[in-house]
Formats: structure tokens, sequence, C-alpha cells
């Protein structure tokens, strides 16, 4: 049977609230993964709401400092770390990482031993041994965080449909409890109860409950920017370096002393050839692989030709939807982590 979106005639705080219940209920240990941005503010504001109902003093927090944070956000986090209702696990590890260069998508690991930091790791921070010389992804992450909680763990998050093709696709695949996904660990769940909320609901849930949320966001909206809390040198966000110095000069001028091919991209990113590109890349699907081939190194790679093999069968049946430029401009954008969306009839004409 198809399905259809339905409207539930609850609001969606209320909504919300109900499926925190219901996550309480299914998992011997419930966290909030809070980044310092709206929506897992948000969240975590929820769950303080409905563990009160259910007579809990404390709502377990774990944060994940990507180090390449600007200093407002910290700050933030830092404010609700030592909030008495919060108990907070800061986690400061390596961290597999990318830093989009003029379409080039290179590894970094945040918080690599091997070179200077942004800045020191904090106090409080949880961090490996000396000797220890783990690298994590978002993946494996996820366990190495549940080993501090007992039995079936489920982590929330502020994760909004609204925000992404590949995100919405992630919280309706089930047919009962789409917002709770398993993970790459047995024992962990990611929770997603916002997950049918818009953007200007999270606003005014903050209005009507008097909550503060981190400055950062009125710098950005003043800098015409996304509003969003995130690392600056993923695909996305390394195309709009600029207004950071703006926003935050002394954190770009440290970003850019530790990552000074950022300048770079920030310099030359709108004027990189792109018609050479496509002239000596895009005529085929094959030239495409040829570019990943050559500009693309190791994991990236790997996942790179993952997924141009998913579009090559989908081309297959549907050419005229992925023409081969239109795939390659996909994969020099860096954001192939999403999937690629098919061209319109419009578009193709």
């Amino acid at each position: 049977m198809a399905r259809v979106r339905q409207y539930l005639d609850i609001d969606v705080v209320t909504a919300a609230k109900a499926r925190i219940h219901h996550i309480f209920d299914l998992h011997d240990s419930v966290a909030v993964m809070f980044s310092g941005g709206k929506d897992s503010l948000a969240a975590l504001h929820l769950t303080k709401q409905v563990a009160e109902e259910r007579g809990l003093d404390k709502v377990d927090v774990v944060f994940r400092d990507e180090e390449l944070i600007p200093d407002d956000v910290i700050a933030f986090v830092d404010s609700y770390r030592v909030m008495p209702w919060v108990r907070m696990l800061y986690f400061a590890v390596p961290l597999a990482s990318t830093k989009f260069i003029l379409g080039r998508s290179l590894e970094y690991v945040q918080w690599d031993p091997k070179r200077e930091h942004l800045r020191p790791v904090p106090a409080h921070a949880i961090t490996l041994a000396a000797g220890d010389a783990r690298v994590f992804d978002q993946y494996t992450m996820d366990a190495f965080t549940a080993e501090r909680f007992r039995g079936k763990v489920a982590f929330i998050t502020g994760i909004r449909a609204a925000e992404s093709l590949m995100r919405f696709r992630a919280s309706v695949n089930k047919l009962n409890d789409s917002y709770i996904n398993a993970s790459s660990a047995k024992n962990v769940a990611l929770c997603k109860p916002l997950y049918d909320w818009e953007e200007n609901d999270i606003f005014k849930f903050f209005m009507d409950r008097g909550i503060r949320y981190c400055q950062i966001y009125d710098a950005q909206h003043l800098a015409g920017q996304q509003l969003r809390v995130s690392t600056p040198l993923h695909a996305e966000q390394a195309k709009r370096l600029t207004p950071i110095k703006a926003i935050n000069p002394q954190f770009y001028d440290r970003l850019m002393q530790l990552f000074p091919e950022a300048l770079v991209q920030e310099r030359y990113w709108r004027d990189l050839d792109q018609a050479g590109l496509r002239a000596k890349y895009g005529e085929t699907l094959d030239g495409v692989r040829s570019y990943i081939l050559e500009h693309l190194d190791d994991h990236q790679q790997e996942k790179a030709l993952a997924r141009l093999a998913g579009i090559v069968k989908r081309a297959a049946k549907a050419p005229e939807a992925y023409p081969p430029p239109h795939v390659l401009r996909y994969f020099v954008s860096g954001v192939f982590k999403r999937e690629l969306l098919p061209l319109g009839k419009k578009q193709q004409r």
C-alpha cells in the first residue's frame, strides 16, 4: 500500500514530547546529542520537560567537540555544561573529517595529536590516553560514546526532515516509529523526535519559553548566511568562508593560520574553471569516474566511487535525468554525502 503524508491533529511540541516519552519507554539510557545549534537545543529542552514529567532531575547530554568550532558556540555549550540539570559528557578525541579545497575533498583529523590545535583541548574533555592512536568516524564514535551508558541506548538528535532530502528519507523509511533508527552500534538507536519540525517551529518554541539560543545565529542572519552550527571547511560551508571573517575575525585568523590552504579555497572557488572541468571530465560517466580518481583521496574516493556506481545504474534506466555534466557538478561540489537528485523535465529541456 502506498504511503501518503498525513497531518496530526496536535501541535509539533506535543507530538515531539510524546515521541520522547516513547523513547524513554523503549531504552535503558537516553542522552541528547547536543551541538550548541538551534535544533539540538530544542531537543534538549524538550527532553528536559519529559524528564521532569518522569521524575528525573538530570538529563544526559553528549557534546562532541569538533575543534574547528567558533568560540561563541563553545561558550554557549559550556554554559549548559554547568547547569544543575545537565549531566554532560564532553568529548575531544581524534575524529576523521574532510576539508573542501577547489573541488577536492581532502581528509584531515580533528584534534590530531600530530599538529597544532585551533585552541587548547578543554580540561574537562574526555580524551584518549597517551599512546592511544585511534581515530574515530561518526559511526565508530557512536559505539565509543555508548560505552559510558548502560543497556539499550538512545541518542536523541535535533535532525529535521526539512533540512535535506537525505534526512527526509531517513525519517520516513520505516512504517512504525520512523523517528527511531538503528546505528552502527548494535545497542544504540538514533532518534529524531523533531523530524517534522520546520525552522519557524524551532524559533517559536524558543520565543514562547524564553529560551536563549546561541548568538551566532543573529550574526549569521545579518550576514545573509544559512543558520547553522558546523565546521567551516566541509563542502557546503567552505564555499562561504568570507562572511566568517566579518562574524568572527579572530576565529577566522586562527583557522587560516592552521589551514592556510583554505585561503586558496576562499579566494579562487568562484573562479574555478568549471567549463574546463566539464570539457575534460563531463562528456561521459567514465569521465566523471576519472575526475574522482584524479581529485579525491583515499576514503573520499572510495565513497564517491560507490555513489557513482549507484548513479550509473539509475542513469542506465533514465539517462536524460543523469547527464554527465550534472553528475560531474555533483562531485565537484563535494556534497556527495547526499544523494544526487535527478534532473526534472524542465531542467532536462
